[in-house]
């Protein structure tokens, strides 16, 4: 089953937070831990990987914590996947024979099948910001709709 891990989770969680603050208005692994009954340790660990991968700047200091580096608009899903768990990769094999350790690479039918699913599932998140994710309710506007049709190829 495909699904995001915790710590990603706890990214996007932390991440729609800092987007709903005023620039400039820092926040703490803690206060986010005790806002969302996040793991402390956990989440800052995943906010140290987020400001590596600069998704969000660290303020080091007694009154330290983090903020978004680039406006909602401008941060999409794969970029936050990517700092926080790697690359999106379905299947082993699609990374190539060294990194795939099965049997089957040689003669494989579903190797090129899944490296199409694994380009249109990072499409797909691509085409989801931050600030989509900000809103209420995701509604089937023109621009989400426009990204399901890149990924179904309608």
């Amino acid at each position: 089953m495909l699904k995001f891990s915790k710590k990603i989770e706890y990214a996007l969680i932390s991440m729609l937070y800092m987007a709903n603050r005023q620039d400039g208005q820092l926040t703490s692994a803690r206060e986010l831990s005790e806002k969302f009954n996040l793991p402390q340790e956990i989440t800052g660990k995943v906010l140290q990987k987020l400001a590596r991968h600069n998704c969000i700047s660290s303020v080091q200091g007694v009154k330290g914590g983090y903020q978004l580096i680039k406006s909602p608009e401008e941060i999409n899903l794969t970029t936050v996947i990517e700092a926080v768990d790697g690359p999106v990769k379905l299947v082993n094999c699609v990374s190539g024979k060294d990194n795939c350790g099965c049997d089957q690479f040689s003669f494989c039918n579903m190797r090129n099948p899944m490296e199409l699913l694994q380009s249109r599932l990072v499409q797909f998140f691509d085409a989801f910001t931050l600030a989509d994710l900000q809103a209420e309710q995701i509604s089937l506007d023109i621009r989400t709709a426009d990204a399901i049709n890149v990924v179904l190829d309608i």
